[in-house]
């Protein structure tokens, strides 16, 4: 919904001048309005884009002494019974703003105020009396927030520009965030691309004073309420889930802005545009990318569901050329060479249109295969455990041909998810199970961290899976990589780039509750994926919708981005001069990793090479926004040491 961002010194008077260049440099994430606040050790500063509330809704939002300040990025979707059990306890509000009940709820409970709140939220509250702040960040992550810290004085954001805008610190590249950028494919938390920036974490508080910083952990998934009830199962888990998730897409619909759906025409968004249209009888615009001439356009897909619920259905048309446009200002928004976002980048022309129709917020099917297990990896994980078991060895290559061929893998992934396979292990050590993606990662690692010239650490260590079923510890890995990393800052960065806010029911905190009570076999079930959200929707969508296969959003890589349309922005980007030019990556190899890229299209070697010449391109672009004169070679030998 906004932007926050502040600084506060526990001992020394503060300057609030900073604030305003920090504003202005987040005042895309809220274009409507924007206010500054200071006491003689704090400065907040706020961007707001007017959801709830348009006309009183101003922040930062204060307790009735003034002493303690709260400011709100995302939406409380519970906010008005909040406000009725506070009111019963003697609070007295100034206006419907759903930010005005953190405060008051701060003054009840403290830093556990946080687990009384249903929403999608990044939180600063400045408490003068104790000289303390209090950060804290929704369950799973939809809404950013950053913080530096030196000595005695913390700046936070809701973007890392915002932080650099302050002053606080120069933009000079963390070895770590760029190890983890050609692992995962993208940072992961509390680390980010920059030396000494940190990303909250998800489903955490943090509190800060003169007696140092402190965080605490408030939520993990699937963790059950009562680990030794029994799951749902058969019909009271579907309509289980379908109770929640209709709930869940009904309290997103806001009352005083219009709304919209951003359909794909994949299950997960019609989906949500269904139980929008049919079930709360909200009025809806669905809106579309097209990918002209491209075989990844789902628009017939598209058009088929917005014909069916009867809804009008806006297109945004995407070329080639048009994306190699949008990837140096996506890769601004995101702050770190995240380059699967950066082939994500028509939806910022969607968004665009979006706000051209006179939407201020858009639901999308975020989340929903981190959920509910939804990718066709995880039926390659059941089926490499089920060989394992059977010690069919003899068969394994035959197996892995055919069924990566099934699901339209690149030519010659079955070898290499066979040399995986082989180091299980290895996987299990590091990690304390096999992680669905270490395919993925292995591969993107194996090209393009060769090809840099400075020496750098061992990716980041993820946090070991609970104890849970076989299925759910896999799914455990999605929540500490891809949700909170890749797919969330798409929808955030590239929606509130153009001050559209993206939710996403899928994530919502009853849906996540549910989902976690229902049997892992209801999730995928005699190998159809997302089985319990198939059967609630069976009734309000064509089968056609409900019956396809997952289809990842994305534009093509190599005939895009590496050549044709894209050859100019490659050969600035990728060529030998280029790599010389920039010294973080050896010229040879980065040329080398382009052309395989470019002449070797649907064989896995050639796929491998697209991602890494795309993390290489993506790099050098953050370079180019954010300062490249800080980034060579010997500045990250600099910094490790």
């Amino acid at each position: 919904m906004c932007a926050v961002c502040g600084v506060v010194d526990f001992e020394a008077p503060i300057d609030p001048g900073p604030l305003a260049a920090m504003c202005a440099v987040l005042r895309h994430r809220g274009p409507d309005d924007h206010a500054t606040w200071h006491d003689r050790h704090a400065a907040l500063g706020f961007q707001r884009l007017s959801i709830v509330d348009v006309r009183h809704g101003a922040q930062p939002t204060a307790d009735e002494s003034g002493a303690v300040r709260a400011l709100l990025n995302g939406e409380i979707y519970n906010h008005r019974a909040l406000r009725r059990e506070l009111a019963a306890r003697g609070h007295r509000f100034r206006s419907d703003s759903d930010a005005e009940v953190v405060p008051h709820l701060y003054e009840e409970y403290g830093d556990r105020f946080v687990e009384h709140l249903d929403g999608d939220f990044g939180i600063a509250i400045w408490d003068a009396a104790r000289r303390r702040l209090t950060l804290a960040r929704d369950r799973v992550g939809v809404k950013p927030l950053f913080y530096h810290v030196r000595g005695a004085r913390l700046t936070f954001a809701s973007e890392i520009k915002g932080i650099f805008a302050s002053g606080a610190c120069t933009p000079e590249i963390d070895p770590q965030g760029l190890s983890d950028c050609l692992f995962y494919g993208h940072t992961i938390a509390p680390g980010t691309f920059w030396r000494d920036v940190r990303d909250l974490e998800p489903g955490t508080v943090l509190t800060a004073d003169a007696d140092g910083v402190r965080s605490r952990r408030y939520f993990r998934v699937f963790q059950r309420a009562d680990p030794d009830a029994p799951l749902l199962t058969g019909r009271a888990a579907i309509e289980a889930f379908g109770e929640r998730f209709t709930a869940a897409v009904a309290k997103r619909v806001p009352d005083e802005v219009d709304a919209g759906v951003a359909l794909s025409g994949g299950l997960d968004s019609s989906a949500i545009a269904a139980v929008a249209a049919r079930r709360c009888d909200a009025p809806l615009t669905t809106l579309s990318v097209r990918l002209s001439g491209a075989m990844h356009d789902e628009t017939e897909m598209s058009r088929l569901v917005a014909r069916w619920l009867r809804v009008p259905n806006v297109e945004s048309e995407t070329t080639g050329a048009r994306v190699c446009e949008l990837l140096p200002k996506s890769m601004w928004h995101f702050e770190s060479p995240f380059w699967y976002g950066g082939v994500a980048s028509p939806f910022l022309d969607l968004t665009a249109l979006a706000r051209d129709r006179g939407l201020k917020v858009a639901m999308s099917g975020d989340g929903s295969d981190e959920l509910l297990a939804g990718y066709d990896f995880y039926r390659l994980m059941r089926l490499s455990s089920r060989l394992e078991t059977l010690r069919l060895d003899a068969l394994r290559p035959l197996v892995w041909r055919q069924a990566t061929k099934w699901i339209g893998a690149p030519r010659g992934i079955d070898r290499h998810i066979i040399e995986i396979s082989s180091r299980r292990a290895q996987y299990t050590e590091r990690y304390g199970q096999m992680p669905p993606w270490a395919y993925l990662w292995s591969a993107l690692s194996g090209t393009a961290r060769p090809a840099v010239l400075a020496d750098l650490p061992e990716p980041s260590a993820l946090p070991r899976p609970p104890e849970h079923s076989a299925l759910h510890r896999q799914m455990h890995f999605e929540f500490h990589t891809r949700l909170p990393h890749w797919v969330l800052p798409i929808s955030d960065r590239l929606g509130m780039a153009h001050g559209v806010e993206v939710r996403v029911p899928f994530l919502d905190r009853d849906v996540l509750d549910v989902c976690a009570e229902i049997d892992p076999g209801m999730l995928m079930r005699l190998g159809t994926e997302k089985y319990v959200l198939k059967r609630a929707m069976a009734d309000l969508l064509p089968k056609r919708i409900v019956r396809r296969r997952k289809k990842p959003f994305m534009t093509p890589v190599g005939p895009w981005y590496l050549s044709g349309p894209g050859a100019e922005l490659a050969a600035d980007h990728l060529s030998r001069a280029a790599a010389r030019r920039y010294g973080l990556f050896d010229p040879e190899a980065t040329e080398r990793i382009w052309r395989t890229a470019v002449d070797r299209p649907g064989t896995w070697d050639g796929v491998t090479a697209e991602w890494a010449a795309m993390a290489i391109l993506c790099t050098h672009l953050v370079v180019d926004q954010f300062g490249a004169d800080r980034f060579t070679a010997d500045a990250i030998a600099g910094a490790r040491a």
